[in-house]
């Protein structure tokens, strides 16, 4: 199964977090990712290596504010 990296911009698109994903194809790693935005991300970028293969705009009127990790 291919891995990506998810990157959570801020606005000044500023990586803020990142995860790896595990996913059939794009599309799947796609929905993952923007699943990931939220109140303070406007932007999530996709790769898989060194390859960014996604820049996804997030709609976050809808999403909480996520948390950091500890």
């Amino acid at each position: 199964m291919p891995t990506y990296r998810a990157y959570l911009l801020d606005p000044a698109g500023k990586i803020r977090w990142g995860e790896w994903i595990e996913a059939a194809d794009q599309a799947e790693a796609e929905k993952l990712a923007h699943a990931m935005c939220d109140a303070g991300t406007p932007t999530v970028e996709l790769w898989r290596g060194a390859e960014r293969v996604a820049e996804l705009p997030c709609d976050t009127t809808e999403r909480p504010k996520r948390r950091a990790r500890r």
